[in-house]
């Protein structure tokens, strides 16, 4: 479908000329009543706001002229609701609004729908809004596990990979804006203008709106790894896909199944991939963003430096002139300032570079190691290993206790040295290894041992086989 067989030819012509900031205005406050009305927008409300609106243009010097079939009225310049008129009228003939008369012969304004949707994308991009990327990402994920998604799956995938594409959209957007304010910026001629864009317009619009919010709270890799598991899911699991297939093909999205096959996989696959290649898009706005400060940077810098243009010079010349009646060589000294530059020297000149001395290691001197150093060590090692606690010394020790008997209670392991305190634990943490002489077996009620300053739930001690250890 061609664009003008939607909209009219003239539609454009509104937004064109020396009154299109009024236009705008007008039509963006035409919105606004659209928004808060019903079933239309009742005419003469919009002639008073559109009377006042052009009532305080005029009076901030701003000065509209009605014009109607490319004719220029002469209207009085007071005559706020004879231009209020004319401008509804304009409206009316380049089809941007239609005029309905209703009960009580009373008038109302009705917006075609091409209309509404251009207002709405001219009032978005007038409001410096903050994007809420992880929004998007969390959309997708409930799209995606929702009890929908089991009732009407090919629905929830295709709604899942819509809003994947608006959070692209939006990153692409953020991309295209950056690089759009870093030649804005490189355009300004003066440091006060540098610093307004950088500070009132890029840090509050860009940064604190949109990439800082990207980069910390709204970071959508919370929800990320999970939508490509999901995503991953049904495209390898040939039962959940096919129930995908039935659905649409049932609601009458697609009439055959290869259709509906090919349109459900392309969009799993757009989702995955869209996930899975945000590191570039993030790569690309980091880029931008430091463009943009080495640029505004820069430009500041060498506004700083070169700041005496032609007009401040002359200004300067002049005012010198006024002032001084004969020394003109040393007021203009004052106006051009002259930068001493040293002639090449050695000292200016490259330091060559030396070449890299070989390493040499320091040598390893072996030190002689005494019998009596090597039989000292070993003996600690030895004592050091006699007193670690092992599996084996553990079994000797619930061994020797059972003695003949196949199994005993754990209470008969009462403490009665510093060492007996420390095995018991380790006598309940062996007694569930399957390398271990002994089982622990839970009785039908668990009672709580209390030896000395400790409590353990009682077990019975089980032997594993029938010899003594």
């Amino acid at each position: 479908m061609e664009l003008f067989t939607v909209l009219p030819d003239r539609f454009f012509t509104l937004l064109v000329g020396k009154h299109r900031n009024i236009y705008a205005e007008a039509v963006l406050e035409l919105y606004e009543q659209f928004k808060l009305s019903r079933v239309g927008i009742d005419y003469e409300i919009m002639r008073d706001l559109f009377q006042e609106l052009i009532e305080t243009k005029e009076e901030g010097g701003i000065f509209f002229e009605v014009e109607e079939e490319g004719v220029i009225e002469t209207v009085e310049s007071e005559d706020y609701r004879s231009k209020a008129n004319a401008l509804l009228r304009k409206l009316q003939q380049l089809d941007w609004i239609s005029v309905e008369t209703r009960d009580n012969f009373r008038q109302s304004i009705v917006l075609p729908h091409y209309t509404i949707r251009m207002l709405g994308v001219m009032q978005e991009l007038c409001e410096a809004r903050s994007v809420e990327f992880q929004g998007y990402a969390l959309n997708t994920y409930n799209l995606l596990i929702s009890e929908e998604m089991e009732r009407q799956p090919s629905l929830a995938i295709f709604q899942a990979e819509s809003v994947t594409g608006q959070l692209l959209e939006e990153l692409r957007i953020l991309i295209n804006n950056m690089k759009n304010q870093m030649e804005q910026v490189i355009a300004k001629q003066t440091l006060q203008e540098v610093l307004d864009h950088h500070f009132d317009i890029y840090m509050k619009n860009i940064v604190d709106r949109s990439y800082h919010r990207l980069k910390t709270s709204d970071h959508v890799a919370r929800y990320r790894n999970r939508i490509i598991e999901v995503v991953q899911e049904w495209l390898l699991d040939n039962a959940l896909f096919d129930t995908a297939v039935t659905d649409a093909i049932e609601n009458g999205i697609y009439q055959d199944k290869e259709s509906a096959e090919q349109k459900l996989r392309q969009a799993l696959q757009f989702i995955e991939e869209a996930y899975e290649s945000l590191d570039e898009l993030y790569e690309q706005i980091d880029i931008r963003h430091h463009q943009y400060l080495k640029s505004s940077y820069d430009r500041a810098r060498y506004l700083t430096q070169h700041n005496q243009g032609i007009g401040q010079q002359i200004a300067k010349v002049l005012d010198s002139r006024s002032q001084l009646e004969g020394d003109w060589d040393n007021a203009m000294q004052d106006v051009f300032h002259l930068h001493t530059t040293q002639l090449l020297s050695e000292n200016s000149l490259l330091t060559p570079r030396g070449k890299k001395a070989v390493h040499e290691p320091l040598r390893h001197t072996v030190i002689a190691v005494s019998e009596e150093v090597k039989h000292a060590v070993r003996t600690k090692n030895l004592k050091k290993l006699e007193a670690a606690i092992t599996r084996e010394k553990i079994d000797r020790y619930v061994l020797d206790r059972l003695a003949d008997r196949s199994e005993m209670e754990i209470a008969e392991l009462v403490p009665r040295t510093i060492e007996e305190y420390v095995y018991l634990p380790f006598v309940y943490l062996y007694g569930y290894e399957k390398k271990s002489s002994y089982s622990l077996v839970r009785r039908q009620e668990d009672r709580i041992l209390h030896i000395g300053n400790y409590r353990f739930i009682d077990r019975m001690i089980i032997r594993k086989n029938g010899k003594r250890g």
